[in-house]
């Protein structure tokens, strides 16, 4: 098994929700991760579409932030655990 970069993992899942997830290559974290991004967007499209004007507030920024660094997080433990095994 070919050892992954944590911070590439970690980076790719900030930037886009899910994809860190496939990188590690797995079947069942490629199946999260398209999962994970496709939802990402659905509810991006959601939000925007009714919030339009109310991406400036700061709590929208903050909690898109938290979340991007959540995500990140969790997959760098992962990336850890996968390559320790």
């Amino acid at each position: 098994m070919r050892k992954k970069y944590p911070w590439l993992a970690a980076i790719l899942n900030f930037f886009f929700p899910g994809i860190g997830f496939a990188y590690l290559g797995s079947v069942p974290l490629i199946i999260a991760g398209i999962v994970l991004f496709i939802s990402y967007v659905v509810i991006e499209i959601i939000y925007y579409k009714h919030t339009v004007g109310m991406a400036d507030r700061p709590s929208y920024w903050v909690f898109s932030i938290l979340g991007g660094l959540a995500l990140a997080a969790i997959t760098f433990v992962l990336t850890k655990n996968r390559n320790n095994n």
